[in-house]
């Protein structure tokens, strides 16, 4: 079935803007020298060797930065699993002890 305005019925834009946003509070944890490369190489598409000519830097720094900020990325996305959507703590246990209610 497909809905007005959207072209794809498989395309979920609320959620695509709900992950865009989740995305961006996890990028701005990343150093901004990382978190600048990540964004235009995966998000931008751009090819590392322009974002080295347009940021003035060697090819290796932008695919250092480039590796060091999706490290950074992966694990804020693992610290972020471990934060209780009840309570907002990182490791709670609610959930085992079947305390999740409160």
């Amino acid at each position: 079935m497909k809905l007005p305005g959207n072209s794809d019925p498989t395309r979920d834009d609320e959620l695509e803007a709900l992950i865009s946003d989740c995305f961006d509070l996890l990028l701005s944890t990343v150093p901004p020298e990382q978190a600048n490369i990540v964004r235009a190489v995966d998000l931008e598409g751009a090819m590392p060797k322009a974002v080295a000519d347009i940021q003035g830097i060697s090819l290796n720094e932008v695919t250092k930065h480039l590796a060091l900020g999706r490290r950074s990325l992966k694990d804020r996305f693992g610290e972020m699993q471990m934060i209780c959507p009840q309570h907002g703590l990182a490791g709670c246990a609610c959930h085992l002890k079947g305390d999740a209610k409160t």
